[in-house]
């Protein structure tokens, strides 16, 4: 009965934060998202390694789903059905030299479940965000014959990833895996230009609205060898296959009103419309890890990732963007996992930090993120089960030039279900 339930429970979850993950995307709004896809996610998905830094290339583990590498999958217990979700909150102060805005927002972020289906093959589903869109932007301007006029830039929406991976265990020390990605998503963005002190001159308006839905994949090698009778070397491999993703998009341009009474808005005209396919040109990349566990105490873990973003392309549009390569490293500690006595032993304990080089270039300065990580594991009692807590801090952009500099606090929360499904019972 107690099984049963629980697989009910599970499946449940599953398919209800399914849902919330394809309808329900959002993030802190960020001015820098108006570039390429959008304000990209974090790429660990794992809440534990979150609190890690984000390494992931190397990092394995029996009741651990690591999507970042898919050979990783081939580690799982073959015993055992694991279900993780998790949601986050995320609070951001943007400045200038001048002014300082905040922002906050909660949201969930993923849902993942893996088991095994042989011994030398193990598979895994979820949905995983990939990028956000979130901006309100005005910019004044005042010119000698327009007088003031204004322009206002808005964007909502993004993309997210259903995924199916797959690993095969290659003799004793070697698997190999890959992903195959459904992405799909919407994008809304507007740009108003307006002249609120003109009787006569009315404000046009280009809105475009592109929907994507195509197919990525990314591969996974991963390697591992004994260093000594309960410490283990492993070595990871990844990389992002260059692919060009189909979309549907649509354009207005009109000249609107706006009634100064109730702020209320009218369409004049339509200038133009047009509608049809396009393609977004998404840049390979590599990213490799080095990992050292020693059973039941502690792993360390280092990984570095470039992704080849000066290669990625919107038919019709220009984007001026260039390589980024992320370095991170992330440190885990298990004071006694088999203490009866005192609970908190039982837990795990991490810290990490990174440092990406990004992909964005404004009046040659490159917007680049550094931040730091703490995360803890609280086991569930009597079971394999864990909650998990991250909590980073960090900073994104500079004051160059009156750009705009994000310091934020993101707190992680997740759950991962361990539970042994595929045990057969024997009776007496």
């Amino acid at each position: 009965m107690k099984v049963t339930f629980l697989k009910s429970f599970v499946v449940g979850a599953l398919l209800s934060m399914l849902a919330i993950n394809v309808f329900a995307q959002a993030d802190v709004d960020s001015p820098y998202s108006l570039f390429g896809v959008g304000q990209l996610r974090d790429k660990s998905m794992n809440v534990r390694l979150k609190g890690m830094g984000g390494v992931s290339k190397a990092m394995y583990g029996g009741g651990m789903i690591n999507a970042s590498n898919p050979a990783s999958y081939a580690k799982i217990d073959s015993l055992a059905f694991l279900f993780d979700a998790g949601i986050y909150y995320k609070t951001s102060t943007f400045s200038t030299s001048t002014m300082t805005e905040q922002s906050s927002n909660a949201s969930f972020d993923y849902v993942a479940m893996a088991f095994g289906l042989f011994p030398w093959w193990k598979t895994s589903l979820g949905v995983v965000p990939y990028s956000v869109k979130g901006y309100t932007m005005i910019v004044n301007h005042n010119d000698e014959d327009l007088g003031h006029y204004a322009s206002s830039f808005k964007g909502a929406g993004g993309l997210n990833q259903a995924y199916w991976g797959n690993a095969f265990k290659i003799g004793k020390h070697f698997a190999l895996g890959a992903n195959a990605y459904y992405v799909f998503g919407n994008s809304q963005t507007e740009t108003t230009l307006s002249f609120p002190d003109s009787l006569y001159m009315l404000a046009t308006r280009s809105s475009v609205d592109m929907m994507v839905s195509s197919f990525m994949f990314d591969y996974g090698l991963l390697c591992d060898f004994d260093l000594s009778s309960d410490t283990r070397l492993s070595l990871g491999l990844t990389y992002s296959q260059r692919v060009r993703l189909g979309a549907e998009q649509t354009q207005f341009v009109r000249t609107i009103e706006e009634d100064a009474n109730t702020d209320l808005e009218y369409v004049i005209d339509t200038v133009s419309y047009t509608t049809g396919s396009t393609k977004l040109t998404m840049p390979q990349g590599i990213g490799f890890g080095i990992a050292v566990q020693k059973s039941d105490r502690w792993s360390l873990g280092l990984d570095f990732s470039w992704t080849q973003w000066s290669k990625f392309a919107r038919e019709g549009a220009t984007e001026s963007l260039q390589d980024s390569w992320n370095v991170a490293l992330g440190y885990e500690f298990f004071p006694k996992h088999t203490s009866i006595s005192n609970y908190f032993t039982r837990a795990s304990y991490r810290i990490g930090g990174s440092y990406e080089h990004g992909y964005l270039n404004i009046k040659g300065n490159s917007l680049n993120k550094i931040g730091v990580s703490a995360g803890v594991s609280l086991p569930l009692p009597r079971t394999l089960s864990r909650v998990n807590l991250a909590v980073e801090v960090g900073q994104f952009g500079t004051h160059n030039d009156n750009l705009i500099r994000e310091r934020y606090l993101k707190i992680n929360l997740g759950v991962s279900v361990y539970e042994r499904w595929f045990v057969k019972r024997k009776y007496k």
